[in-house]
């Protein structure tokens, strides 16, 4: 689920190590979307949502500070569940704690699902 207005957009992650929800704040820039922080939710909260896709790039911006629970200096989207989770570029593999999937990162994220499109 996300949330997004003219300039910002907030999607749920789940932390790859602890399963731990937290929130990415993302920010529009001219290419695209950078995430600028992160912060923890207690389990069982979500954003609002609506249907539809953002469609844009999504990079992580100079100074983000990493997921909230375990500081993964970044995201992935798994390529099963199409959710986030952080990952840190140390990690051999990615493993999705919603749904199971695991594997080698590859590829940018170019959407997200929720509300709005670009």
């Amino acid at each position: 689920m996300c949330v997004v207005s003219d300039a910002l957009l907030f999607v749920n992650m789940l932390c790859s190590r602890s399963s731990q929800p937290s929130v990415i704040r993302f920010v529009r820039q001219e290419q695209g979307y950078v995430a600028v922080g992160a912060s923890r939710q207690r389990p069982g909260s979500v954003i609002p949502g609506e249907d539809g896709t953002t469609h844009a790039s999504f990079g992580v911006a100079e100074g983000y500070t990493g997921c909230p629970h375990c500081g993964a200096a970044s995201f992935v989207r798994c390529g099963r569940c199409r959710k986030l989770g952080c990952w840190d570029e140390s990690w051999e593999a990615f493993h999705c704690r919603r749904c199971g999937n695991s594997g080698p990162v590859d590829g940018v994220i170019d959407s997200l699902p929720g509300p709005g499109s670009d």
